[in-house]
């Protein structure tokens, strides 16, 4: 299953950008291993981002909408997305 993660970095003086150990750990990430980066710079766009995701290409504002709504439901049993 393909798992995606929103989140800011930092652009590092190597040219490297930061990955927060939470994230890393969501995804399962080991050293080394490849990953898939969109990037952008400003204020994050997560409408944006969504449209350029994976199945969220195909969605309606209503099918997105009614995501979110269930997200905010589910973060009132505690289990939300990753803070950003």
């Amino acid at each position: 299953m393909r798992k995606l993660a929103a989140f800011k970095a930092t652009y590092l003086e190597d040219g490297h950008i930061s990955i927060p150990k939470d994230v890393a750990a969501s995804l399962f990430l080991k050293e080394g291993e490849e990953v898939q980066v969109v990037i952008g710079k400003g204020r994050f766009d997560k409408k944006g981002f969504l449209s350029l995701s994976g199945i969220w290409k195909e969605k309606t504002e209503q099918e997105i909408h009614l995501y979110r709504e269930i997200m905010k439901e589910r973060e009132g049993f505690g289990r939300g997305e990753i803070e950003l």
